[in-house]
């Protein structure tokens, strides 16, 4: 029984490991900036929900296949699995980037955010890997744990911000990111049924 978790937990984890080579490996492309990234400021504290985010994602892949409820985890591990296989095809056939400014700052925030930067590659934008998975995170959680949705909420909020607070991601990209991972769950949820 533990075996069973333990590939299904490997399978999805993997599924998103995907998005690395794609990252490397990807040039060119289109970058979805607009007006509205103008006015949106470089944040370097926000680096920290950013990263908080992975953290979010692994919490909520054991939490809810180590579970009992065998129903959601069939249905949120279909969901990842399928975001992470699609979004990497449309990284790879409709390739976008984003346009990084150069952090200045001497503080720890601003110096992690240049780690980042260094190790992520500016490919793989749209859309948001950050924000569909953190939305699919959050209904996942949502569903198993009741009566925590506005700690869910608040923490994938914050999330979501700092994609673009610290420039890992332009507005549209966030936006693509929402819309994707609704159509996610509408198509893994028929598919589970």
């Amino acid at each position: 029984m533990m075996t069973n978790k333990v590939l299904k937990i490997s399978l999805v984890i993997f599924s998103m490991l995907l998005y690395v080579p794609v990252n490397r490996l990807i040039s060119g492309g289109y970058n979805l900036k607009t007006d509205i990234d103008i006015y949106i400021p470089l944040l370097p504290l926000f680096v920290v929900p950013y990263l908080f985010g992975l953290i979010f994602w692994i919490f909520t892949i054991l939490k809810i296949n180590l579970s009992k409820d065998e129903k959601l985890i069939k249905e949120f591990n279909l969901m990842i699995i399928l975001a992470s296989i699609v979004s990497v095809a449309i990284y790879i056939l409709i390739p976008t980037f984003v346009t990084r400014p150069v952090v200045t700052g001497t503080d720890i925030f601003s110096e992690i955010l240049r780690l980042i930067y260094s190790n992520d590659q500016v490919y793989n934008a749209a859309p948001s890997g950050h924000t569909f998975y953190t939305i699919l995170c959050f209904v996942g959680l949502n569903r198993l744990v009741q009566g925590k949705k506005y700690l869910w909420g608040i923490l994938s909020v914050l999330i979501i911000i700092s994609t673009v607070l610290t420039k890992q991601h332009n507005f549209l990209d966030v936006v693509i990111g929402i819309v994707f991972a609704l159509g996610v769950i509408f198509i893994s949820r028929k598919i589970a049924k």
